[in-house]
C-alpha cells in the first residue's frame, strides 16, 4: 500500500511539475489561468488534468484540437511516480522518505528546466532553500535538534560563498561566466538541505558526471572546447546521489 500511495502522489508532483516547467522561465503564474492546451488554448476540462490517465484515455491528442499532446507529461508524470515509490522502498523511515520525495520533484523540475532554458528559477532553488532551514531541526539527513538547525545554516551558507568564490575565479580565468546565479543558490538549497554530505557529494558526482559527460562529448566531436553544459542536472544527479548514500560516498575519495 505504501507503494502504490507514493506512486499516486508522484503522480501528482509530477503533474505538478509540468506545470513549474511550461510557466516557470516565461514568469507566468503556477495558479492561473486554467491549463489550456498549447495548440488550441482551449481550457481543458478537470478529466483532462488526470495525471496519465488523461493521456491514456484522450490517446495522446487534445479532447478540443486531436492535436498530439506533448510526451513530456506523461513522461514527467510517469518518472516522478517511479522516483517517489524508489524512494519508499530505499529509505526506511517516513522522514527520509519525505525529504527524498521533495528533493526528486525540486531535481527533476530544475533539471529539464536547466537543460532547456539554461537557467534555474529563483521559485525554485531559493524555496528549497527555506524548506531545508524549515526542515532542520527535525531533517533526518542531519543530526537532529538545535546542531541540525546550526549545520543546515552554515553548509548553506557554505555552499553560496564557495560557488560564488568559484564563479569568481573562473571568469577572471577565462574571461566569461564559468557559474551562473542559479547554480550557485542551488549548492545552498543542497546545504541547507542535507547538511555538509549533501553539499560536497552534490559538488563532487556532480563535477564528475558533468567532466565524464563533457569529455566524451568532446571525444566523439559532439562538443567543441568553450562549449557551455548546463551544470543544474549533473549536481541535482550529485545531490540524489548524496541523498541516497549520504555517507558512503565519502569512502570513495577517502585513501
Amino acid at each position: 500500500m505504501r507503494y502504490l500511495i507514493s506512486f499516486l502522489f508522484g503522480l501528482a508532483f509530477g503533474s505538478f511539475a509540468n506545470v513549474c516547467i511550461l510557466r516557470l522561465p516565461k514568469c507566468e503564474s503556477l495558479g492561473f489561468p486554467r491549463s489550456r492546451c498549447p495548440q488550441c488554448s482551449h481550457p481543458l476540462r478537470w478529466i483532462d488534468n488526470i495525471p496519465l490517465l488523461s493521456f491514456l484515455f484522450l490517446r495522446g491528442r487534445c479532447h478540443f484540437c486531436h492535436q498530439p499532446i506533448l510526451w513530456q507529461y506523461p513522461l514527467v508524470e510517469t518518472t516522478m511516480a517511479f522516483l517517489f515509490m524508489f524512494n519508499a522502498l530505499w529509505f526506511g523511515s517516513p522522514g527520509r522518505v519525505l525529504i527524498s520525495d521533495l528533493l526528486s520533484f525540486y531535481l527533476l523540475t530544475l533539471s529539464i528546466i536547466d537543460y532547456r532554458h539554461r537557467i534555474i528559477p529563483d521559485e525554485l532553488s531559493l524555496s528549497l532553500v527555506i524548506w531545508g532551514l524549515v526542515f532542520s531541526y527535525k531533517n533526518p539527513f542531519l543530526p537532529g535538534g538545535w546542531p541540525g538547525v546550526i549545520e543546515s545554516l552554515l553548509a548553506g551558507t557554505t555552499g553560496f560563498l564557495g560557488m560564488l568564490l568559484l564563479a569568481w575565479l573562473g571568469e577572471k580565468l577565462f574571461k566569461k561566466e564559468a557559474l551562473g546565479g542559479g547554480d550557485i543558490k542551488l549548492m545552498a538549497a543542497f546545504g541547507a538541505l542535507l547538511g555538509w554530505s549533501g553539499l560536497f557529494g552534490s559538488l563532487f558526482f556532480g563535477s564528475l558526471l558533468g567532466g565524464l559527460l563533457g569529455g566524451g562529448l568532446m571525444l566523439f566531436g559532439r562538443k567543441k572546447r568553450g562549449d557551455v553544459l548546463p551544470f543544474g542536472p549533473f549536481l541535482s544527479f550529485g545531490a540524489y546521489l548524496a541523498c541516497l548514500f549520504p555517507n558512503e560516498w565519502i569512502r570513495v575519495i577517502s585513501p
